[in-house]
């Protein structure tokens, strides 16, 4: 090809010079390739003037070339570029997910009542520290920690060059203003408790100091909560932090910023929009946008499944065991976390039917565990015997939980509560209806104006009762009340030996999901077995902290509990936490649990805190607070244009969004040689 050049260039000249019409302009070019003629590529000047100085062949020939070489060089680079380059993440791409619910209060401190409030937050806000992908604690907005010899003394320096959403820069300050705010009792944040009696210290600018009163192991886990920015929220009262707007406009310092809100005519949030922080002091998130859209349901034409077939949504946030099917199609990836969680049956202790250990045994032993999981989850779940979970400090796969038996919950029951049996309860309930009837009939019945008709008060009576129809009122009372009752269960209790009327009934409350509501059902089925009457109440998820967690307004609650990262069971069982927004949801309170729990905090050696976590989980067993079922799986749904997902381990719902910044759409291509 150079010869072919080379040669091509003496050509040019020689014709230039036979030529004898050039004009001066020419003959410079001609002196010009003279002096190049040693040269083996073309000037730009030879190049321009081909077209004059080639005939046509020579034209044919030398663009040929010239095609052959470009094309050659094309091809060449692709093959280089196949061998020796890489396909890598690159800005760009919105990604839309659809999830129940929808955002209450975009807040750290209160984010944890809610999951989506938590999915947002863990976008926006970032910590002092954080988890990776694989779970292990790490530095965030802290650059570096040193604890003293004594466990009790946390000092972190922050990192530098952090800023705002809004531009402002992050300063101790405003990790000072954001544990203070917590651990005001106005404000009302749920972490509280998780810094009570921790003193805070502002060393200097770049250092802050925590003293604890007791050693607490877990100390640092507490620290992944978002710091909020002083110049914000500053001018807020505590009392009314959780009414502020700010708490659905927030500025952080995480990945992702706020960018917009969409509410419905009613006045409902549809969608929030987030935009990539390209300050962002680690790196920076590919994405350009990430987006909730919020749902009532999972089935139906509006249901998110729909949105997710229909490419309106490219994930779904939590995809239950029952949809799954529904979901699994070409282009899904469903992923499958380990989370840390549990399903229980916690027993309201506050209640009087409930106050007896041996009540609460039996109810146990009533509910056939294998079956509830068989049947509602296709066995794709875990049966647990207790609180503390695998892979936790005192955890025991050989601990036995409550055994199935009807006729042991039975005679435990009998020694409590007398039975009677169905046909007489009813019977009892037709005639106390059958009452209550003649009573509004009498009292609809027209009475006498006539001053001159009078009767005696028995005459009048008897008048009454002969225009009453005895028999259709019955078969009135025989409806209503065989319209309340089941007729599988063959026999009732009495709860008041005094008052044959009452008889023992439970309210079985749960959230509005498909899966918990067929584990409510088998469990009120099982209990009928056993004589008790259940009456199962499902809320909506979006009501739930309200009408249930805030009043503990019933005698059975199956709820779904997170233990997360750290393996401290003083929220769930410890008596100061029975008032919301403490977990202890059964009203659990024993002196000697109390003491165990804050010993455990304070232990240093892995192996006291061990047999401590196991000598709790006996003593839970044994007083039967709570019936522990399983621990179910957590599915995840993501379109496969989104790449970069790689979490296995979660010990949250969101923290399936722990390495968002690695996620990404668009794509490129860089050289990468092998040294």
């Amino acid at each position: 090809m150079f010869s072919f050049l080379k040669k091509t260039g003496q050509i040019i000249t020689k014709n230039l010079k036979r030529n004898k019409n050039v004009n001066r302009l020419e003959k410079d070019d001609i002196l010009l390739m003279k002096k190049m003629r040693k040269n083996s590529f073309l000037s730009l000047r030879q190049f321009f003037s081909i077209n004059k100085v080639l005939s046509g062949s020579e034209k044919l020939i030398f663009f040929l070339a010239v095609i052959i070489f470009v094309v050659s060089f094309v091809w060449g680079a692709n093959v280089l570029l196949n061998k020796y380059g890489v396909v890598v993440a690159n800005i760009g791409g919105d990604y839309i997910e659809g999830t129940l619910g929808a955002p209450q209060l975009i807040n750290p401190l209160f984010a944890s009542l809610n999951d989506v409030d938590q999915d947002l937050v863990n976008l926006i806000y970032t910590g002092l520290m954080r988890y990776d992908k694989d779970r292990n604690l790490i530095t965030d907005l802290a650059s570096s920690y040193e604890v003293s010899e004594d466990k009790k003394e946390y000092t972190f320096k922050l990192r530098q060059g952090v800023f705002w959403q809004d531009g402002e820069k992050f300063k101790a300050d405003d990790v000072m203003f954001t544990f203070d705010t917590i651990q005001d009792s106005l404000v009302g944040s749920p972490l509280k408790v998780s810094f009570d009696n921790v003193k805070l210290e502002k060393i200097d600018d770049n250092t802050i100091k925590f003293t604890l009163n007791d050693a607490f192991p877990s100390f640092l886990s507490t620290l992944t909560v978002g710091i909020l920015p002083q110049h914000i929220w500053s001018s807020v009262s505590p009392d009314k932090m959780k009414l502020a707007g700010r708490n659905l406009q927030p500025v952080g310092t995480g990945p992702f910023k706020f960018s917009k809100l969409i509410k419905n005519s009613n006045g409902t949030i549809n969608k929030v929009t987030l935009e990539r922080f390209s300050d962002f002091y680690r790196q920076p998130a590919y994405l350009k946008t990430f987006s909730f859209i919020f749902y009532n349901d999972y089935d139906g034409p509006d249901g998110v499944i729909t949105a997710l077939r229909e490419q309106k949504v490219e994930g779904i946030s939590f995809v239950p065991f029952e949809y799954r099917e529904k979901v699994t199609r070409k282009h899904i990836d469903l992923h499958t976390l380990k989370l840390p969680q549990y399903t229980a049956l916690f027993y309201n202790m506050d209640r009087k039917v409930l106050e007896e250990q041996e009540v609460r045994l039996a109810l146990s032993e009533a509910m056939d565990r294998d079956r509830i999981v068989s049947d509602v989850l296709d066995n794709e779940a875990q049966l647990i015997n207790g609180p503390i979970l695998e892979g936790f400090p005192g955890f025991d796969a050989n601990l036995a939980g409550p055994t199935f038996s009807v006729e042991d919950a039975n005679k435990l029951l009998d020694k409590h509560f007398e039975r009677i049996s169905a046909e007489d309860y009813r019977n009892l309930l037709i005639d106390a209806q059958l009452k209550i009837l003649e009573e509004q009939a009498k009292k609809e019945m027209p009475t006498s104006t006539d001053d001159n008709i009078t009767s005696s008060t028995d005459s009048n009576v008897a008048s009454t009762s002969s225009d009453i129809n005895l028999d259709e009122l019955r078969k009135q009372a025989e409806n209503l009340v065989d319209n309340s009752l089941d007729e599988v269960q063959s026999f009732y209790r009495y709860a008041d030996k005094n008052d044959k009327t009452k008889i023992v009934e439970l309210n079985l409350v749960t959230s509005a999901n498909p899966e918990y509501n067929k584990v409510a059902q088998l469990i009120a089925g099982y209990l009928q077995d056993v004589g008790i009457r259940v009456n199962v109440r499902l809320v909506d998820a979006n009501d739930f902290v309200r009408q249930v967690l805030k009043t503990h307004d019933y005698d059975i609650l199956l709820y779904g509990v997170i233990v997360g990262n750290d393996p401290d069971q003083y929220p769930f069982w410890n008596s100061n936490q029975i008032v919301y927004p403490g977990l202890n949801f059964s009203h659990y309170i024993k002196r000697g649990v109390d003491d165990l729990l804050d010993k455990i905090r304070s232990t240093k050696d892995e192996n006291e805190l061990s047999a401590g976590y196991s000598e709790l989980q006996k003593t839970i067993l044994a007083d039967v607070p709570a019936n522990f079922l399983y621990v179910p799986t957590y599915s995840y749904a993501l379109t496969d244009t989104i790449k970069g997902f790689d979490v296995e381990r979660i010990a949250h719902p969101s923290d399936r969004l722990v390495n968002i910044t690695d996620w990404y759409i668009k794509t490129k291509k860089v050289w990468k040689f092998k040294k």
